[in-house]
């Protein structure tokens, strides 16, 4: 009885309790401008970065191998600038007065793993629902976690059944989307946040659960173009979008960077610093629509239909850069929100939910009652005899 009741609690709870959100009818980028996040690039600013990295945390009840100390050797004997610790719900803080250090930590304990990582909180947040999760709780989630100055990524979307690529047509109020995960490529989620008018910016991790195997690091990286590695510097490039995810091919020494993106009038000027084997340009829906083959310089005339355009470069090694979106915007709407409270519908299911309770405790008490009497019965029966 009081598993079943901490169960309906738990459920009455995620389904009842939570605030329901009435969403905005999904709709492309509009406007006769354009966000280019790589309009302020500097050569010889890029930094690569690994944001996703477990250690053996929880006294082993999580999985993780090593240390923080060896996850730092690791990343920084492979040049990484940044490379975060993201235990589960906690953020360890072992290289906290290392002048790069990035507070981290994955938040999520539910049963479906629908998990996010957080950026530069100093304080873990515990709400989370245990079941699968609907579209008002992982927006509930979101809003709690998102923060001024803080950036809200959601993780490896297309693993785990997690998240549906439908749930993007909505959902809002985070800064990234890990995309390149070695536990699945999420173009598909990404490129249904993109169709539908949410800046969703890309980042590439190797969500490293085994510091020790060579299987499980430099995998997927996020190059940033900042001239600091200071804390505030990162997250605001990222949060601007100034960064691309790059799967890591054969060679991890000289790797290709986006020299520049420009727009000039509809057309955009791509150049990276080492001829690929292609460059594509996808637009809505993941549409491909033009790819240059043999050339380090490439473009593309913007189409008064194309929404947003984004680029994958592809080299011979194995290695490929997904560069974030250029995209419309209206100086009068550059960016908003996309759903509101349902108060009517909230307090509706809220009331549902007391009586369902209320219900409940009632079945419950009676049934404790029934079963004490009987056992009073018993001991009375037996005292007699």
């Amino acid at each position: 009885m009081i598993f079943g009741s901490l169960v309906i609690w738990l459920v009455i709870k995620q389904y009842l309790f939570c605030p329901s959100f009435k969403f905005g009818t999904p709709g492309p980028f509009s406007g006769r401008f354009f966000y280019n996040p790589y309009d302020s690039l500097r050569t010889g600013r890029w930094i690569k970065c690994n944001f996703h990295a477990h250690t053996n945390a929880w006294h082993g009840l999580t999985h993780g191998k090593g240390t923080a100390n060896d996850v730092y050797r690791k990343y920084d004997s492979m040049h990484y600038a940044i490379h975060c610790v993201s235990d589960y719900q906690s953020i360890n803080k072992i290289f906290a007065n290392v002048p790069r250090f990035i507070p981290a930590y994955e938040h999520g304990y539910n049963f479906g793993k629908t998990h996010q990582l957080v950026l530069g909180s100093n304080k873990v947040k515990w709400i989370d629902y245990l079941f699968p999760q609907s579209l008002d709780n992982k927006q509930e989630i979101l809003n709690s976690l998102i923060e001024a100055n803080n950036i809200v990524i959601v993780n490896h979307p297309s693993s785990f059944r997690g998240y549906d690529a439908s749930d993007f047509k909505y959902l809002s109020n985070y800064d990234c989307m890990e995309v390149l995960s070695p536990y699945a490529i999420s173009t598909a989620c990404w490129d249904t946040a993109l169709s539908n008018g949410k800046p969703a910016f890309i980042v590439g991790n190797d969500d490293e659960h085994d510091i020790f195997s060579k299987c499980s690091v430099a995998r997927m990286c996020t190059w940033i173009n900042v001239n600091s590695t200071d804390k505030n510097a990162v997250l605001n490039a990222l949060r601007k979008g100034e960064s691309y995810g790059m799967i890591l091919g054969n060679c991890q020494d000289h790797l290709p960077q986006l020299q520049s993106l420009k727009i000039s009038g509809d057309t955009i000027f791509l150049r990276m610093s080492q001829q690929p084997d292609q460059i594509a340009f996808l637009g809505q829906n993941g549409e491909l629509m033009k790819v240059q083959n043999k050339t380090a310089s490439a473009w593309y005339v913007i189409k008064p239909d194309d929404h947003y355009v984004r680029a994958v470069i592809d080299y011979p090694s194995g290695t490929s850069i997904f560069l974030n979106p250029v995209f419309r915007y209206s100086k009068t709407n550059k960016l908003s929100l996309f759903f509101h409270l349902n108060a009517y519908q909230t307090n509706f299911k809220r009331v549902i939910g007391l009586l369902i309770s209320m219900i409940w405790t009632r079945i419950a008490f009676q049934f404790s009652f029934s079963k004490s009497q009987r056992k009073s019965s018993v001991i009375k029966s037996l005292a007699f005899q």
